[in-house]
C-alpha cells in the first residue's frame, strides 16, 4: 500500500493527460469546440507535476511548488469535468466521473504531500490550511468561469479577473515558507489571513462581473 501511494502521483499525472486529450477530442470532433487553451494549460500542468514528481529534489520549496500546482491542477481537472457533462451519454457519464476520480485522487496527494509527520506541528498546520483554501479556491474559481461562459453575452474579455484571488494565494503560500525558514510564525500566520479572504474575494469579483454581464 506504502509503494502505491508513493506511485499515485505519477499514476495520476499520466492519467491526467489522457483525460485531458480525450475530453479535447471528444469535445472537438462532437461539438466543433476547440478549447486550446484549456487543453494547453491542462498538459503543460500534467507535464510540470510528472516532471517533479519523478525528479525530486529541494529546490523552490519543492513540497510548496507542488501544492501550488496539484491546487491549479483541480481546477483545470475541474474544469474538464464541467465539458465532459456536456457530451453524449454514455461518454458524460464515463468521463465525468472520470474526472471525479482524478480530482480526489489529487486532493488525496495534496494532503499526502503536506502533512509529513516529521515536520514541525505549525508547518504542517500552514500547509493544511493552505491546501484547504486553495482547494475551495479552486473549486469557486473553476464554477464561476463555467456560469461566465455559459451566460456571458459581451464575450469573456473580463475573464482573467476570476482568477486574480488565485494568484494572491500562490504568492502568499510561497512567501509564507520562505517566513517560516526564518522562524517568524506569527509574520507567517498573518499572511496566511490573506489566503481566508480570498474565496470572499473571489466572490465579489464574480458579483460584480455578473451584475455587469445582467446575470444578477
Amino acid at each position: 500500500m506504502g509503494s502505491y501511494f508513493l506511485k499515485l502521483p505519477f499514476y495520476l499525472s499520466i492519467s491526467s493527460l489522457l483525460f485531458t486529450y480525450i475530453v479535447y477530442l471528444f469535445q472537438l470532433f462532437t461539438f466543433g469546440d476547440a478549447y486550446i487553451s484549456w487543453l494547453l494549460s491542462s498538459v503543460l500542468m500534467s507535464s510540470a507535476l510528472l516532471f517533479i514528481f519523478t525528479h525530486p529534489g529541494n529546490w523552490m520549496h519543492r513540497r510548496c511548488v507542488k501544492n501550488t500546482l496539484l491546487v491549479i491542477h483541480t481546477m483545470l481537472i475541474g474544469y474538464g469535468a464541467f465539458l465532459a457533462l456536456g457530451m453524449p451519454r454514455p461518454y458524460s457519464s464515463i468521463l465525468s466521473n472520470a474526472g471525479l476520480l482524478l480530482l480526489a485522487g489529487i486532493v488525496a496527494v495534496i494532503y499526502q504531500t503536506s502533512l509529513v509527520p516529521k515536520q514541525a506541528a505549525r508547518v504542517n498546520v500552514l500547509h493544511a490550511l493552505n491546501i484547504t483554501v486553495g482547494i475551495i479556491l479552486a473549486i469557486g474559481t473553476v464554477y464561476c468561469v463555467y456560469l461566465f461562459y455559459l451566460f456571458s453575452e459581451d464575450g469573456n474579455g473580463d475573464l482573467w479577473k476570476l482568477f486574480v484571488p488565485f494568484v494572491f494565494y500562490g504568492i502568499a503560500y510561497i512567501v509564507q515558507m520562505k517566513i517560516l525558514e526564518i522562524h517568524q510564525k506569527r509574520i507567517a500566520y498573518s499572511v496566511a489571513v490573506i489566503q481566508l479572504v480570498m474565496p470572499i474575494v473571489l466572490l465579489q469579483i464574480w458579483k460584480v462581473l455578473a451584475a455587469g454581464e445582467g446575470m444578477l
